[in-house]
């Protein structure tokens, strides 16, 4: 009695035409070892032993137990060729023969087959022959016999639905599990480039270089994409081009500038992904491109650049996960300069607000002029020989500009007063460094230039003034533009007097270090002394001709 497959008994075994699909492409012994493990894995989940059937030929492939005996009459291996799915024969001897394919596609089909006792054991003609044949003694059939399972139908089909669908979830599992491997490579993935973009992000600052920052993205995009080639162009930058690459193809500039030529006129609203080079006209161009992306570096109205990634080195795609990757680096770098071109901009913009200032100031006191960039320079010098870089450099440079702006509101005719001061008089110039603070203190983008301006009057031994400030009390930019504003006030010619030697003014420095003035910054004065001579003689004949200009 053959019982046939049913729609269920097809869904259950379902998995064997699944894996068939999926290894369409497996060479043949590879379909013989899938087919094998697969029916090892049946025997083991049910205690059956079964035997591997080529169904095309009938020929066993492999059996899960050495001494078995095989019982298949004729009928049976004929039916192995037709079967659709879990397959049960029940024959009048008392043996049920059981069938399932393993492996199947439209040339080939490998299938599992064994058989159990239905009531009882029985030693039939055909197994005493088949032991005879293998020259078994009667010992060992009688070993074998009692071996074998007695099984009735329907506990044989449960038994082996209940594996199929255990191999099918084991199946399933295992796709999961891949799938689980493959979110988890993509969560990788998405760390390594939010966490790119949140080191980009971090280093955003007007004092981080173009070329800092695009040499920090460049190493890090060469961690997620592995490509022979990924460069960073600036392109243009304060009539400068800075290239960047990490190739080892000798991708250079002219290559670049070619490559981008190609795409005059293309909408850069999104990335330029191209993964069939050698399909397309650009293969005659560059024969060694395979594939690429190419993002222009920009800010949405201000191009800056591009960045390249060509030929990935596993033979990949690129897709949306780069093309995204490096979209995002692009825009966080075409911000970051376009944030240095506007902060360029409000710097000149202050620095001419600044010089305004000056230059009201040089015209209530024009006998002077010239004298607060003199010292905004001397102090300049003397702070870099300090150690000092970067943005202390520019603001004590402003600070020594503005460091008299409170003479404005000082009396032009005290200002003008050629002869000595008296008390009163002097009282009111010694307000000038407050009048400054005041004025000043209300602009935020010059917070950081107060302490000059207010404190460039204090002495070492608190003797000095608005604040009767002692030693490291006194802002550092206030101890250096002391002595900047002393050495320029002493030393220039004013119309009732003669500036002052220079070997007095070295002398008066010496014997107000540590009193009077900073001990390092008396020390750095004597370091640069030459440049300072220098610069001061320039600036003081361009004084003089001034004076004398307008005297006439």
């Amino acid at each position: 009695m053959a019982l046939g497959t049913t729609d269920s008994l097809k869904k259950l075994s379902n998995f064997s035409k699944c894996g068939g699909e999926w290894d369409l492409d497996l060479h043949s012994d590879a379909k013989i070892d899938l087919a094998i493990s697969r029916m090892k894995r049946i025997s083991e989940l049910t205690g059956l032993t079964m035997f591997c059937f080529d169904s095309d030929n009938g020929i066993v492939l492999d059996k899960t137990n050495a001494q078995s005996l095989p019982f298949f009459p004729q009928d049976i291996l004929n039916e192995i060729q037709h079967i659709d799915g879990l397959t049960l024969i029940e024959n009048t001897n008392g043996v049920t023969h059981f069938l399932l394919p393993l492996v199947e596609d439209e040339a080939h089909k490998i299938a599992a087959a064994g058989f159990v006792f239905s009531k009882e054991k029985r030693k039939l003609t055909e197994m005493v022959l088949a032991a005879v044949q293998r020259e078994w003694a009667a010992e060992e059939l009688d070993a074998w016999l009692e071996h074998q399972r007695v099984l009735d139908t329907k506990s044989l089909h449960a038994l082996l639905s209940l594996a199929i669908l255990h191999i099918e979830e084991e199946q399933q599992l295992v796709v999961l599990n891949e799938e689980v491997d493959n979110l988890s490579e993509c969560l990788d993935e998405t760390f390594e480039e939010i966490s790119l973009l949140h080191e980009v992000a971090q280093h955003l600052k007007i004092s981080e270089s173009p070329e800092q920052l695009g040499k920090l993205c460049l190493d890090r995009i060469g961690t997620l994409i592995e490509a022979e080639t990924n460069i960073i162009w600036f392109e243009g930058q304060g009539n400068t081009s800075q290239f960047m690459s990490d190739s080892t193809a000798g991708f250079d500039e002219v290559s670049l500038a070619r490559l981008v030529a190609q795409f005059d006129g293309f909408n850069w609203n999104q990335p330029l992904v191209i993964n069939q080079v050698e399909s397309s006209l650009l293969s005659l161009e560059f024969p060694d491109l395979h594939n690429l992306v190419l993002v222009p570096i920009s800010d949405g109205s201000n191009s800056y650049g591009w960045i390249l990634s060509c030929n990935l080195l596993k033979s990949e795609e690129y897709g949306t996960i780069q093309a995204s990757l490096l979209n995002s680096v692009a825009s966080f770098l075409g911000t970051h300069l376009r944030n240095i071109d506007l902060y360029a901009q409000q710097e000149e913009l202050m620095l001419s607000f600044v010089k305004s200032f000056i230059s009201t100031l040089d015209a209530k006191d024009p006998y002077t002029r010239g004298h607060s960039e003199r010292v905004a320079l001397i102090a300049q010098k003397l702070a870099k020989q300090l150690g000092y870089t970067g943005e202390f450099l520019q603001n004590i440079y402003l600070s020594g500009l503005l460091h008299d702006i409170g003479k404005i509101g000082v009396d032009d005719g005290i200002l003008r007063k050629e002869g000595k001061l008296i008390d009163e008089e002097f009282a009111q110039i010694q307000k000038h460094p407050m009048i400054g603070y005041k004025i000043l203190s209300g602009i935020k983008k010059l917070k950081n230039i107060l302490p000059g301006i207010r404190n460039h009057h204090e002495q070492i031994d608190g003797m000095g003034y608005p604040d009767r400030l002692k030693g490291n009390d006194i802002p550092l930019m206030a101890r250096i533009i002391a002595v900047a504003d002393a050495y320029d006030a002493m030393g220039s010619d004013r119309p009732y007097r003669n500036g002052m030697p220079l070997e007095r003014l070295e002398i008066i420095f010496r014997e107000g270090k540590g009193f009077q003035w900073d001990s390092d910054v008396i020390d750095a004065y004597f370091e640069i002394r030459d440049e300072i001579i220098q610069l001061s003689q320039k600036y003081n004949d361009d004084a003089a001709a001034l004076v004398e200009s307008s005297r006439n």
